[in-house]
């Protein structure tokens, strides 16, 4: 009788294995199976050999840091499946999917996010939400047919792994079964207790200046930073205290009234705008057709955006403000003021893009007041960027050909061909090898090295293409007499890196290969010239202006100088998500714009500096600091 019996449980457990056991022992072991990916995947940007040369006590901060939030990943998952355990626990089988589904998921966030910080120096963040939950956004990174099947093997190949781990914790509760179960409630105390030690270690470091080590710490993926200065204080120690920049208020744009006096005779506006067109892409080899444009109108060859992306880059050279007031503008739903007088004096209007206005959201901001029918946006329609610019350019000139005649007209186009993953026409193509395809599922930093040139090589062909585009415009101009009085305004909305310092692309720096961009003027009856000095996109509103018969001072509207007629730039501002960068003819300097003002400096150039240099700077620092805090509340409204 007891063979027998002992046969039917063996029979039980074979045949329903996962009810024969204790499910919550269990899930246990599942979850301490998971730790190990989790922790193994968010260490890509932990930087645990540094720590070690800064010292024990730097180690043994990051090291515990890393430890002790590998398990948080987990957190949000781990509850999650007890609920439904514990609402389910007639049926075992919920808990397990939940399990399942939720650590997967977990795991290909970490693997995202170490991705993205291999790539472009950068945790996910509240850009990186808006880029997927903004209408746009997604279709904005330029991905393929092939990025999407990696990126859906990729997800379930972390599937098949939580399901791998879930039957090895099957096995070791079965083999363990007689045992006691791991403690949760030491481990959550000894986990507590750890966390705790953690962030009161940070805030001694913090308290006593030492960046080296809290920088080091701030690379564990989400680290919360906490200051303690009080305590410390408070217990006798010596702070080191840390400039802060404050910055809020309601928006006041423009500070006074637009003064308008309409010229008998307004001048039509043509404003192009290209998708990462770095400065250094400007020569007669890659663009034959611009290049002899810019012999005939005003270049500037030493221009910045006003961002490392496209939202602060277009931002700034429209509103002629810093892209940090890019926020406030968004909560308003205010438009820019050049619109505004442009829509006064009656221009017609027609706007272009071969991406979205929804994103970024330039009909919420600069566009707000520019009606639905007047903008075109053709990312959606499934053709690359190249054959949609050909499609705008081509529409673009048949508004102007078919537009009120008794009117200006105002036309914008941002021009998509340079964008990743660089598409052109055969007939573009001036270099070889280029890589026929990018597959971001698969794209790493080493395979990144190996072949950026003929990424780049892309990039330059799809150049190429916005030339002959340009090239377009150009001989329409021409044969329809246009040019005596049109203004004609060509810049890129940022610059695109190549690996030159260590990233790809944009949005992850302020370093000159993506934030300097080619700036071209065409102002009728202004003779030819090249600039050298210093400008910005803040300045193409203060030089534009007094042409729509604006009489306010520039003060009044931008931040910018007029090109031709203001006294010369002496620095620069350079704007992302959540921070800004000062550049003048010697150093470039950026900081955090919400929290502690934690900065880093080089030369203009990107270079390190000298000791001496570093000095100097550093010297600076208070006076700049402050002078970003006064011109980044000058249009904020501090008493409200």
């Amino acid at each position: 009788m007891a063979l027998e019996l002992r046969q039917i449980h063996d029979f039980h457990d074979v045949m329903y294995p996962m009810r024969s056991l204790n499910t919550s022992t269990r899930l246990i072991y599942f979850y301490l199976l998971s730790y190990f990916p989790v922790a193994l995947l968010a260490s890509d940007s932990i930087k645990l050999q540094e720590a070690w040369q800064a010292g024990l006590t730097s180690f043994i901060l990051v090291a515990a840091s890393w430890l002790c939030y590998s398990a948080y990943y987990l957190l949000p998952s781990a509850l999650l499946t007890w609920l439904v355990y514990r609402l389910l626990r007639k049926h075992t089988w919920p808990a397990y999917v939940t399990g399942v589904l939720t650590t997967s998921v977990t795991t290909l966030l970490l693997y995202a996010n170490a991705k993205l910080y291999t790539l472009y120096g950068t945790f996910i963040n509240g850009f990186i939400i808006n880029l997927v939950t903004t209408p746009g956004g997604i279709d904005s990174l330029g991905g393929s047919a092939e990025s999407s099947l990696g990126f859906g093997l990729i997800a379930a190949g972390f599937v098949i792994l939580q399901v791998a781990l879930l039957f090895l914790a099957h096995i070791l509760g079965k083999k363990h079964r007689t045992t006691k179960a791991p403690s949760l409630k030491r481990a959550s105390t000894l986990l507590l207790l750890a966390t705790v030690g953690v962030h009161l270690g940070y805030a001694a470091q913090d308290a006593m200046g030492k960046t080296a080590t809290t920088e080091l710490a701030e690379q564990v993926p989400f680290f919360q930073t906490v200051t303690a200065k009080g305590l410390f204080k408070h217990l006798g120690m010596n702070i080191a205290e840390r400039p802060k920049l404050r910055i809020d208020g309601r928006l006041n744009y423009p500070l006074n009234p637009l003064s308008i006096k309409a010229p008998a005779k307004p001048y039509n506006i043509l404003w192009l705008t290209a998708e990462s067109w770095r400065a250094d892409m400007l020569n007669p080899e890659v663009m034959p057709r611009t290049w002899e444009f810019a012999q005939r109108a005003q270049r500037f060859t030493r221009n910045y955006s006003g961002g490392n992306g496209t939202r602060m880059g277009v931002f700034s050279m429209f509103t002629g403000l810093p892209g940090n007031y890019w926020f406030p503008f968004l909560r308003d739903q205010r438009g820019a003021a050049i619109i505004d007088v442009l829509q006064q004096q009656g221009y017609d209007m027609s706007l272009y893009t071969s991406a979205m206005f929804s994103y970024p959201e330039f009909d919420r901001t600069i566009f707000s007041h520019v009606p639905v029918a007047h903008m075109q946006s053709l990312q959606k329609n499934g053709h690359p960027g190249w054959m949609n610019d050909r499609q705008n350019v081509g529409d673009l000139l048949n508004f102007i050909d078919t537009h009120d005649q008794a009117k200006p007209f105002f036309g914008f186009m941002f021009f998509e061909s340079p964008h990743a993953r660089y598409y052109f026409p055969e007939e573009s193509v001036i270099r070889r090898p280029y890589k026929d395809d990018i597959n971001y599922a698969t794209l790493s930093r080493e395979a990144l090295m190996h072949d950026i040139e003929p990424i780049k090589n892309r990039y330059i062909n799809a150049v190429h293409h916005l030339d002959s585009q340009f090239g377009r415009i150009f001989d329409y101009l021409e044969q329809h007499q246009l040019l005596d009085h049109t203004i004609v305004i060509l810049v890129g909305d940022h610059g695109e890196e190549f690996m030159e310092r260590g990233y790809w692309g944009h949005n992850s720096t302020f370093v000159n290969e993506q934030v300097r961009t080619p700036l071209l003027l065409w102002l009728p009856d202004v003779p030819a010239g090249v600039h050298d000095q210093l400008s910005s996109h803040m300045d193409i509103v203060p030089t534009l202006m007094p042409y729509l018969g604006v009489e306010n001072p520039v003060a009044d509207y931008a931040l910018g100088h007029d090109l031709l007629r203001g006294p010369e730039r002496q620095f620069a501002y350079i704007s992302d998500w959540s921070r800004i960068a000062y550049v003048d003819k010697a150093i470039k300097l950026s900081m955090n714009v919400s929290g502690y003002a934690r900065s880093k400096i080089s030369s203009a150039n990107d270079e390190a500096l000298n000791p001496a240099g570093n000095a100097e700077a550093q010297k600076q620092q208070v006076n700049i600091m402050l002078q970003i805090m006064h011109d980044l509340t000058r249009f904020l409204d501090k008493t409200s």
